[in-house]
């Protein structure tokens, strides 16, 4: 026998209207009532009755005249541009970044810290409630706190179980200790990779017929993520898009996750600084030192440096190697490269390209296109704040919407 539809209640009804009138107006920007109706399918009267709360609380607020048909003058709708705000974390391996954004998604202030090498997570820890505690000080309402790591990050039980070279982050439950501290604040945590796909979607949604995007963070540590008709796709419990921890040499150096010749052993930034700090002390044909920096190898590699030219070239080639992987098996038609990586510019990515067309079926290439991201603020931080907005006031938590 089968089993009976359920209906949905009034409350269910007007909660179900408020998401789909906040997601209208996030994809659409500044809109009219009357805009949001045609959008939505609404009549004006039922977007007038929801959206007169979300003004009265702040989620909303009205933006300005314009002119309609007829003549007519008509107020336009956006996210609150103040009063209410979502604040962020990063956690990198070297640094973090606390950020703070207004309903709009505009930034409304941005730290980042250094963290030196080996120092206490405890330590990293209260610096980190610092930054977010000042941030707090200058703001009348927090919505939600954002939280965006490396991986390999089990999302389903927010738990990093892994951050290569920084082994201190292990067994700190870094996001427990934000809600013991923040009790009324609600916080929310995504693996950092996915969260700059969020964003890069959301950036090229508009300009771009892709259907599945690849995202690729090349920095501190090697990540990636799929988004798949606009559904960052996450795994059995969270962990899809641990590119980094995939071996391209079976024999190569075991790797703290247990692997052997792990992508990230060989392309991070921080295997490249090694790397290059190593030859650097005994080659002379350099301008770089035994200890240069990221920068430093940056201009070096623009300049057309040897060591900096070799070294950053045999990164494009592991890299590509991992992209012609991702390729065969999610047969992505748009692979976009993030992060620190990007500032080496088109050679690196022609460079890449090149790889990866050498080692793809033609047919297979030619269906995929492989470009730097173009996004000038951090792509993560921005993320971490779209999935908040997301889970606070466009929908249900992830972890509840997952059992409703």
């Amino acid at each position: 026998m089968r089993a009976s539809q359920k209906g949905m209640s009034l409350e269910g009804v007007q909660g179900y209207n408020r998401r789909v009138i906040l997601m209208a107006i996030r994809n659409m920007g500044e809109c009219s009532r009357k805009q949001i109706s045609d959008a939505t399918g609404l009549n004006q009267a039922t977007v007038t009755r929801v959206v007169s709360p979300l003004l009265d609380d702040g989620v909303l607020e009205e933006v300005g005249l314009v002119r309609g048909r007829r003549g007519r003058r008509s107020i336009n709708l956006d996210f609150s541009g103040s009063g209410r705000y979502v604040i962020c974390l990063r956690l990198q391996r070297r640094s973090f970044s606390v950020a703070a954004f207004n309903l709009r998604g505009d930034t409304f202030r941005s730290v980042e810290f250094a963290i030196p090498r080996g120092r206490a997570a405890g330590q990293t820890y209260a610096r980190i409630t610092d930054a977010i505690d000042s941030l707090c000080g200058d703001m009348d309402c927090v919505d939600g706190i954002g939280v965006a790591v490396p991986g390999p990050f089990l999302e389903r039980d927010e738990r990093v179980i892994l951050m290569t070279e920084s082994p201190e982050w292990q067994g700190f439950d870094l996001i427990q200790e934000l809600r013991t501290r923040y009790p009324t604040i609600p916080v929310h945590s995504i693996h950092d990779a996915k969260a700059a796909a969020l964003t890069e979607w959301r950036y090229k949604s508009k300009s771009s017929d892709a259907r599945v995007l690849l995202y690729l963070s090349a920095g501190q540590g090697i990540g990636s993520a799929l988004v798949v008709e606009g559904e960052v796709y996450r795994g059995a419990s969270g962990l899809a898009g641990e590119l980094g921890h995939t071996s391209i040499q079976a024999d190569g150096p075991v790797c703290k996750c247990g692997n052997h010749g792990c992508l990230e052993l060989y392309t991070s930034r921080i295997a490249l600084l090694r790397v290059i700090r190593d030859r650097a002390a005994s080659e002379k044909d350099t301008s770089l030192a035994p200890d240069a920096n990221f920068e430093e190898v940056l201009k070096a590699y623009a300049d057309g440096d040897r060591l900096a030219k070799q070294e950053v070239d045999r990164v494009a080639r592991f890299l590509a190697q991992g992209i012609t992987n991702c390729i065969n098996f999610a047969n992505p038609d748009l692979v976009v490269l993030g992060d620190e990586y990007t500032q080496f510019g088109q050679p690196f990515l022609n460079s890449i390209k090149d790889r990866v067309q050498s080692t793809l079926l033609p047919s297979v290439y030619s269906g995929v296109q492989l470009e730097l991201s173009r996004i000038t603020e951090d792509p993560v931080l921005k993320g971490a704040f779209l999935d908040v907005l997301s889970q606070t006031h466009l929908g249900l938590p992830r972890q509840q919407a997952a059992l409703a």
